[in-house]
């Protein structure tokens, strides 16, 4: 095997070498240049389909349902909300499980 090293300083000294290296493999017919055989159409690779991530659920935190909960409770629905809460297994609202505000939150929307 060999190895050779070359590090060219322009442009032409490496279309040179490279047409040198390509007739010496025999890569490169005689007569022709390097450009003239790497200028073949060259092969493109096939679009990947794009998968679009499914939207992000959106997330409910404590304070937007405590924030709903409070408007219901000063709208009169104080007793509504107590069974809303209590549909959780929960007797306040912070005992609720953070998984379940998404469906609270719903069902509150619904009173």
């Amino acid at each position: 095997m060999i190895q050779i090293t070359f590090t060219p300083e322009t442009p032409e000294q490496a279309a040179v070498v490279a047409e040198a290296i390509g007739k010496y493999l025999g890569a490169v017919p005689a007569g022709a240049t390097v450009a003239e055989v790497t200028e073949a159409p060259k092969k493109t690779r096939k679009a990947e389909p794009k998968v679009e991530a499914a939207p992000k659920a959106e997330t409910v935190n404590l304070e937007q349902v405590r924030a709903k909960l409070t408007t219901l409770s000063q709208d009169g629905k104080k007793n509504e909300v107590a069974a809303l809460i209590a549909e959780f297994g929960a007797s306040k609202l912070t005992e609720v499980k953070p998984e379940d505000y998404a469906a609270l939150l719903a069902k509150a929307e619904g009173l």
